[in-house]
C-alpha cells in the first residue's frame, strides 16, 4: 500500500532544553501520552485536557505510534508530539498546538535555514518579506510557477526574509517546503519514519549552502526570545531614565496622510497640545521619567490630527513609536516598530563603508539658528542665496500616484536637488530619504510631473530651463541630502543604524538611475 502524504510542522527547540515537559508553558494542563516501544526514536504526545464532537485528520498518524489509541475528537484540538533524536528535541504540532509551546525555547531560524538549504533555488513558490526601516512593512509575494529569487523584487539591502516557499532539489525531503520560524512540509510518511526526517532536517540545518543564494538573511534577524527581548527593554528604560541614548528617538509606526497631515499629540498631556514632529523629548517632559517602564510605554498614546477636523483619530503606543538601538554582550540590537533585531556585525560594517562611500556635497549653505523650522530654514536661505530657488512644500501629483510629491525643498543653478531634514526635531530621517529617492524618480520617468514642478519656477526662469528640457538627464543632476545637526567629529557615523540603512539604499537606487548623491551637515549651535 502507497504511504500516505501527510503535512507535518516541524519546530527545533533549543539546546538547553533537558526533559521534553518543560517544553511547555503550562505542562500540569496537558496529558503526556508514551510511543510504542522499537518505533526507532525516543519521544512523548501531549495534548490538552479537550474533548468534543469530531476527530481530526491528524489523529491516524499519532495512532500509529502511541502506546495507547488516543480517543481525541475535537475539530479544535491541539497536540504537539516531541521526538528526541540526535540528542536535540523537536516539536511537531498538530492543529494548534503551537501555542502551547515556550516560544523562547524554538530555534527561530531553523525551518528558513532548512527551506533555504534544501529548496532549488529556481523553483520558489513564495516568499514573505518585511522592510526593516522607520516604519516596517509587511510584504508576501507570490509566483505562479517556480521562480528564481529576483522575480520576487526582494531588496536584500532592507528587505528582511520571514519565510520561503519552493520545491527541493531531493524530493525525500518532501514535495513542498515552507520554512520560516516553522519548517511546514507535505511528505510521504508513516510515524516511525518521523526520528529519522527528524535527524535529516537537522543535518540540513547545520549546512551552509544557504550562503550561495541567500547569505543576506544573515545580516537581520528578529529576536523572539522574550528572556533576551526582556533585557533590551531594561536597556532601553535605564537609558531613558537617565537621558544618556543618543539614538532613541520617536517615528510613526504606519504610514502617515502627509497631505492632510496636521499635528501629533500625546495620551499624557490628554491629546491637549499639538506638536508638528514627534521629538522624544516632547514625550518625556510630560512623564515622570524616574518611573518609566515598558507598561506605560505601550499604555501612553501618540496620536494624529489631520486637517479636516481637530478631533485626535489614530492612536497607537509610545512603545511602538519608539526607534532604538543598543549593544548588548558584544551585539548591536536595534528596535523598530515594536520589535527587536539583532544586526550582524559584518552588516553593519557593510553600511558603514557604503556610508564613506558617499562624498560630502560640495554646496556651501549658512548654519541654521536655534530654534529654526525647516520651513523658515529654507525661506532665509532662498532669500539670502539668489542662485537657490524655494521648492519647499511645492508638492504636485506623479501620474498615476495617490499623494503629491515634493520635488526638493532647494535647487540651486547647479542641479542640485537639495532635501533639508532637521535631525534634532525630526522623528525619523527616513521621510527625508525616502523623499529624495520619489522625488528623483519622478522627475526621471513623468515628463508631465517635471511640467508641474517648471510652473513653479516661472520666477526662477533659469532653474526652471534645468528641468525643462526634452530630454531629462539624470546625470546633470545632483540630490543633496542635508541634515541640519550639530557638528560631531564622526559625522555622518553617528548617525543610528537604521538611519544609515536607509540613507545607503536610497544612495543605491539613485546612483542607479545615474543620479549624483552628496551628504550635507548644516550646522546649528
Amino acid at each position: 500500500m502507497k504511504t500516505k502524504v501527510r503535512p507535518l510542522n516541524i519546530r527545533l527547540l533549543k539546546s538547553s532544553l533537558t526533559a521534553a515537559k518543560d517544553a511547555f508553558r503550562a505542562p500540569t494542563s496537558l496529558t503526556k501520552h508514551p510511543l510504542k516501544k522499537n518505533i526507532g526514536f525516543k519521544g512523548s504526545l501531549f495534548l490538552p485536557a479537550i474533548a468534543s464532537h469530531k476527530q481530526p485528520a491528524w489523529v491516524d498518524l499519532l495512532n500509529e505510534g502511541v502506546a495507547s489509541p488516543l480517543s481525541l475528537v475535537n475539530a479544535f484540538s491541539s497536540a504537539v508530539l516531541i521526538v528526541e533524536t540526535s540528542s536535540r528535541f523537536f516539536a511537531i504540532s498538530f492543529g494548534y498546538g503551537s501555542n502551547l509551546l515556550r516560544q523562547e525555547l524554538i530555534e527561530r531560524d531553523f525551518g528558513l535555514k532548512v527551506a533555504l538549504n534544501a529548496v532549488d533555488p529556481d523553483a520558489l513558490r513564495s516568499i514573505d518579506m518585511h522592510t526593516m526601516e522607520d516604519l516596517t512593512l509587511h510584504t508576501r509575494r507570490q509566483a505562479s510557477t517556480g521562480s528564481r529569487l529576483s522575480t520576487f523584487g526582494l531588496d536584500i539591502t532592507r528587505d528582511l526574509m520571514r519565510s520561503v516557499t519552493g520545491r527541493p532539489r531531493d524530493p525525500t525531503i518532501g514535495r513542498q517546503v515552507t520554512g520560516g520560524d516553522a519548517l511546514a512540509l507535505n511528505a510521504e510518511i508513516e510515524f516511525t519514519g518521523l526520528g529519522a526526517k527528524c535527524d535529516r532536517l537537522l543535518h540540513e540545518y547545520g549546512k551552509k549552502d544557504y550562503v550561495k543564494e541567500f547569505a543576506f538573511v544573515d545580516h537581520v534577524r528578529k529576536i523572539r526570545d522574550s528572556n533576551l527581548g526582556g533585557e533590551l527593554d531594561q536597556l532601553l528604560i535605564q537609558d531613558l531614565r537617565a537621558g544618556t541614548s543618543k539614538s532613541a528617538y520617536l517615528a510613526t509606526p504606519k504610514p502617515i496622510e502627509w497631505d492632510r497631515f496636521a499635528a501629533f499629540n500625546y495620551s499624557t498631556e490628554g491629546h491637549a497640545d499639538d506638536y508638528a514632529d514627534l521629538d522624544l523629548a516632547h514625550y518625556l517632559n510630560t512623564i515622570d521619567t524616574g518611573t518609566l517602564s515598558i507598561n506605560k510605554l505601550v499604555k501612553d498614546r501618540i496620536g494624529t490630527k489631520y486637517t479636516d477636523s481637530d478631533v485626535t483619530r489614530e492612536k497607537w503606543p509610545v512603545y511602538d513609536s519608539l526607534v532604538y538601538e543598543t549593544t548588548h554582550k558584544g551585539n548591536l540590537y536595534a528596535l523598530s516598530a515594536g520589535e527587536w533585531y539583532v544586526i550582524e556585525q559584518i552588516y553593519t560594517r557593510q553600511i558603514e563603508s557604503d556610508i564613506k562611500q558617499i562624498p560630502a556635497s560640495g554646496l556651501k549653505l549658512p548654519a541654521a539658528n536655534p530654534n529654526e523650522v525647516e520651513n523658515d530654514y529654507n525661506k532665509r536661505v532662498s532669500a539670502t542665496m539668489k542662485d537657490i530657488a524655494l521648492l519647499d512644500r511645492g508638492n504636485k501629483r506623479v501620474t498615476g500616484a495617490n499623494a503629491p510629491i515634493e520635488c526638493c525643498d532647494l535647487l540651486t543653478l547647479s542641479g542640485q536637488l537639495v532635501h533639508v531634514k532637521r535631525k534634532t526635531r525630526s522623528s525619523t530621517l527616513s521621510h527625508l530619504f525616502s523623499q529624495g529617492v520619489a522625488s528623483a524618480e519622478a522627475l526621471f520617468w513623468d515628463d508631465r510631473y517635471r511640467k508641474e514642478i517648471v510652473s513653479l519656477l516661472t520666477s526662477h526662469p533659469a532653474h526652471a530651463a534645468l528641468l525643462a528640457a526634452p530630454t531629462f538627464n539624470a546625470a546633470s543632476f545632483e540630490v543633496v541630502y542635508a541634515v541640519i545637526t550639530k557638528r560631531t567629529a564622526t559625522w555622518p557615523a553617528s548617525l543610528p543604524f537604521l538611519s544609515q540603512l536607509n540613507l545607503a539604499n536610497a544612495a543605491r537606487i539613485l546612483r542607479r538611475m545615474s543620479y549624483k548623491v552628496s551628504l550635507l551637515r548644516i550646522d546649528v549651535p
